[in-house]
């Protein structure tokens, strides 16, 4: 090999090496979420929203993962079981770590078995009827349920959601029996809203995602809101403790951030750091009031304290309505 060749090799070499030490290093792996309920609805919408954020603000890479299996207990055990890295996390919803827990212990890991990270959003419920009925206030239409017992039809996502336990709670704080009012369960809350619109049920009490726009579009007339306070949608609505029906204001629908348990300090307080930047997001902001919620990452400072109050709450509302299968 001539004397050039050799050179040439050589500086090829020294060129490699210097490449290898300044190289990008390799991407993270992705963060998987798990959502515990389908695609569209209110969980997806929330994870969606924040995941945008997260990428924008933060520059992870995330995996959306819905396991919807068993009510979305799979989703639950799957992250309670993943390693405390940091790495898998649960979008979870209030029916996944408070309702369901309650109803079938031992299926779904409750709030206690995770890392509490974050509240991400918070929505109360509106109950509502068709624009046109006679029914022009809530007073009226538990006058109505009381005149025509097992008659008015009211639509929900599913027997064990929030919004049949509303409406069974709203009964028994009205002094009516749990079969005053017939329920209808479509599967997903935008599915109640419409089968609302559509004539098949007499009301509904349903998250205000899509309750907001049917309301603000005259289809709907709305009643009552478990707002803490007025809603800045619909500024007029009265909500439930106005109307002598406080303890409804518990009945909210919400997202939270959760890890398995024992993550390591570093690991929370990477993503506390993550989160306080997505707090501060204008576009995740405007994105949760688009979905009829609030944001609430730095609006509630205990959040691991708040989520074990609502899992509290629904133990003795399930034990009170004596609504275990």
């Amino acid at each position: 090999m001539g004397r050039a060749c050799r050179a040439l090799i050589a500086l090829a070499g020294t060129w490699l090496a210097g490449a290898a030490v300044h190289a990008a290093p390799p991407p993270a792996p992705a963060v998987k979420i798990f959502v515990p309920f389908m695609a569209g609805g209110e969980a997806d919408g929330s994870a969606r929203n924040f995941i945008q954020s997260a990428t924008r603000v933060g520059g992870l890479g995330f995996e959306i993962i819905h396991l919807t299996a068993e009510s979305g207990a799979a989703a639950g055990r799957a992250v309670k079981q993943a390693a405390s890295d940091g790495q898998t996390l649960l979008l979870a919803r209030v029916g996944s770590v408070a309702i369901l827990p309650a109803l079938s212990p031992g299926t779904a890991p409750p709030v206690g078995d995770f890392t509490v990270l974050a509240l991400l959003d918070q929505a109360p419920l509106i109950c509502a009827v068709r624009t046109g009925t006679p029914v022009l206030s809530m007073r009226e239409l538990l006058a109505a349920i009381e005149a025509t017992p097992g008659k008015l039809r009211y639509s929900t996502a599913g027997a064990g959601t929030l919004q049949n336990l509303a409406v069974r709670y709203l009964l028994a704080l009205s002094g009516l029996p749990a079969d005053a009012a017939k329920p209808l369960h479509f599967g997903q809350g935008s599915l109640a809203t419409q089968a609302l619109l559509n004539g098949e049920v007499d009301f509904s009490c349903n998250n205000a995602r899509t309750m907001v726009p049917a309301v603000q579009s005259g289809s709907l007339r709305a009643l009552m809101t478990t707002a803490q306070g007025r809603l800045k949608s619909l500024p007029r609505l009265q909500n439930a403790a106005e109307l002598g029906l406080r303890d409804m204001q518990q009945l909210q629908g919400w997202s939270a951030l959760l890890g398995p348990a024992g993550m390591p300090v570093q690991a929370v307080q990477r993503w506390r750091s993550v989160l306080d930047k997505v707090a501060a997001d204008p576009e995740w902001q405007a994105g949760t009031e688009t979905m009829g919620a609030s944001p609430r990452i730095q609006a509630i400072k205990d959040p691991t304290q708040y989520l074990r109050q609502q899992a509290q709450f629904y133990e003795r509302l399930v034990t009170t309505l004596e609504a275990r299968p």
